[in-house]
C-alpha cells in the first residue's frame, strides 16, 4: 500500500517535469527559429538602412546647410527651403514635370490597353509582337535618346519625312519651346509601352473567362463586356499602374539632359532635371538641391497617397 501511494504521488511530478522540459524545448525551438528568420531578414535590413533611411537622413541633414558634399559646410537654416520657394526655375520646373505626366501617362495608358486587348485575341504572332514591343523598353536610355534623335531630326528625321509627304512643313522638334517637350513625351510614350501592354495583358490573362461567355449569352456585344466587366476587373491592375507610373515620370530626368539639357527656353526643365544640375552642376548648392530633393519626395508620397484613396473610394 506505501509503495502504491508513492508511486501515486511521484506520477504527477513526473508529468509535471516532462510537461514543463516540453514547454521548455518549444520555448528553445522558437527561439531558435526566431533567431534564423531574422539571420535571414539581416541582408535586406542592413541594404535598406544603407541605401534607403540613412540617405534619406542625410538628404534632410544637408538641407539646411550650404557648401560642397565632402567640402565644408555653414549650418544656414531654412535658408535653403526658402530659396527653393522664391526660385522662379522651381516653379517652371514643376510646371514642365506636371504637364508632361498628364500628357505621357493617360497616352501610354490607352494606347498600351489597346496593344493588349489586340494580343489578347491574337491567335498567332503574339509572343513575336510583344517581344518587339519590349524592345524598346530593355534599351539603354542613351540609345533609345540617340534612335529619338534621328526620328525628329528636322532635315532628315523620319517624322518630319512624314509631314512632307502629307503637304506639312518639317518642323523644329527638339528646337521649338512648343514641341520641345512634346517631343520627349513621345519619345518616353514609346519607351513605355512595351512594359505596360505586358502587365495589362498579364491583367487580362487572368479574368475570368466564365464571366465573359455569360455575358456574350446575355447578348452583351464588345463594348458592353469592355466596360462592365474588363474595367471593374482590372481595376487593381490600374490602380498599381496609376501610382507606379506617377512615381516614375515625376522623375523624368534622363531624356532631357541627353537630348535638350532642359532647354530651349527651359521648356524641357524638369524637377530632377534641376536637382541634378544644382547639386552637382553647382558646388555651393548642395543644400538647395537637397532641400528641392525632398520637396519632391514629399510630393511623390502627397499624390501617391491620393491616388490611393481615390482609387479606393471608387
Amino acid at each position: 500500500m506505501q509503495e502504491q501511494a508513492v508511486t501515486q504521488t511521484t506520477r504527477p511530478r513526473a508529468l509535471a517535469l516532462s510537461e514543463e522540459e516540453h514547454q521548455r524545448l518549444q520555448r528553445r525551438y522558437q527561439r531558435r527559429r526566431s533567431l534564423t528568420a531574422y539571420l535571414f531578414l539581416l541582408p535586406g535590413a542592413i541594404f535598406f538602412f544603407a541605401f534607403l533611411v540613412i540617405p534619406i537622413l542625410l538628404l534632410f541633414f544637408y538641407t539646411f546647410n550650404n557648401g560642397g558634399i565632402i567640402s565644408e559646410r555653414e549650418w544656414v537654416g531654412l535658408a535653403n527651403w526658402r530659396n527653393v520657394l522664391r526660385d522662379d526655375l522651381v516653379i517652371t520646373a514643376i510646371k514642365n514635370t506636371v504637364v508632361y505626366c498628364l500628357m505621357a501617362i493617360p497616352a501610354v495608358f490607352v494606347i498600351s490597353m489597346v496593344l493588349a486587348l489586340v494580343l489578347q485575341q491574337a491567335a498567332r504572332g503574339g509572343s513575336a509582337f510583344r517581344s518587339l514591343l519590349y524592345i524598346p523598353t530593355l534599351a539603354p536610355y542613351v540609345v533609345a535618346a540617340l534612335l529619338w534623335q534621328f526620328v525628329v531630326h528636322r532635315d532628315f528625321g523620319i517624322l518630319n519625312m512624314i509631314l512632307v509627304e502629307f503637304g506639312q512643313e518639317p518642323r523644329n522638334w527638339l528646337g521649338s519651346p512648343d514641341l520641345a517637350l512634346r517631343s520627349i513625351t513621345m519619345l518616353e510614350v514609346w519607351r513605355g509601352v512595351g512594359f505596360w501592354t505586358l502587365l495589362f495583358l498579364a491583367g487580362l490573362i487572368g479574368l475570368p473567362k466564365e464571366l465573359y461567355q455569360a455575358a456574350a449569352i446575355d447578348g452583351a456585344n464588345a463594348w458592353q463586356r469592355f466596360r462592365y466587366l474588363t474595367i471593374p476587373l482590372m481595376r487593381p491592375t490600374f490602380f498599381f499602374a496609376v501610382v507606379m507610373a506617377t512615381i516614375w515620370n515625376l522623375q523624368l530626368f534622363d531624356s532631357v539632359s541627353i537630348l535638350t539639357n532642359g532647354g530651349p527656353q527651359n521648356s524641357t526643365v524638369t524637377v530632377v532635371w534641376y536637382i541634378q544640375q544644382t547639386t552637382f552642376a553647382y558646388t555651393d548648392k548642395v543644400g538647395f538641391g537637397a532641400a528641392l530633393s525632398f520637396m519632391l519626395l514629399l510630393l511623390i508620397l502627397f499624390l501617391a497617397l491620393i491616388e490611393i484613396r481615390l482609387l479606393r473610394k471608387r
